[in-house]
Order: structure tokens, then C-alpha cells, then sequence
């Protein structure tokens, strides 16, 4: 078996956050998943603009490269923190928070639970 694996990315799924977790306008998500059942998961995603909280009870870790767009991320208790185009970011077990989604957003990402 090969060691070498081309992701291909799935049909998008659509999405928006829960009704509960809203904060602010009507943002729709979109994923593309390109690896099934492994420990690591990748794809890409988008966003349009909106407010939504975050709950990442748990132990996985993700990182995302983001590939355009602008958005804000708020640790309870933290100030907020912002990220655009070009920038690396790794969510670590257990955040929680919120996500402003400013201006569309695509990014790959990958998240592991270890």
C-alpha cells in the first residue's frame, strides 16, 4: 500500500450555524472535505458574514491556513483577535468563543484528534 495519497475534495456541503449558537446575521458555510475516516481531517470551507459562538469541547486541534478574507476570533474571557488572508492559526482543545466571519472567507484547514 502506497504512502502517497492524493486528497480530492468531496461534493460541498452546506450549512449554517445552529439557531442557538447564532449571534448575528445569516452566515452559510460551506465545506469540501478531502480525507474520510482518517485521524486527520482536511478540506476547505467558507463562510459568508455573521456572528456565531464557538464550542470545541474536546481534544482536537485545528489549523487553518486562511486563503482570503478577513475574520475575529474571541476566547471567552480574551480579547478579541483578528486574521486575514495569508495567516496560520491553530485552535487548541477546548475553545470556546465566538467567530465574525468580517468579509468572505475560504481556507484549507486540518484537524486532528489525537
Amino acid at each position: 500500500m502506497s504512502k502517497l495519497k492524493h486528497l480530492k475534495p468531496a461534493e460541498p456541503v452546506i450549512d449554517r450555524p445552529e439557531p442557538a449558537r447564532l449571534l448575528e446575521g445569516k452566515p452559510e458555510f460551506r465545506s469540501w472535505p478531502c480525507s474520510g475516516d482518517d485521524p486527520v481531517q482536511a478540506g476547505f470551507w467558507a463562510a459568508t458574514p455573521g456572528l456565531h459562538r464557538m464550542d470545541r469541547t474536546g481534544s482536537g486541534i485545528e489549523h487553518f491556513y486562511l486563503l482570503e478574507g478577513e475574520i475575529e476570533l474571541t476566547e471567552e474571557g480574551a480579547a478579541p483577535r483578528r486574521f486575514a488572508a495569508g495567516d496560520l492559526v491553530r485552535i487548541d482543545p477546548d475553545f470556546q468563543g465566538t467567530w465574525r466571519t468580517i468579509s468572505p472567507v475560504r481556507k484549507v484547514f486540518f484537524y486532528v484528534d489525537p
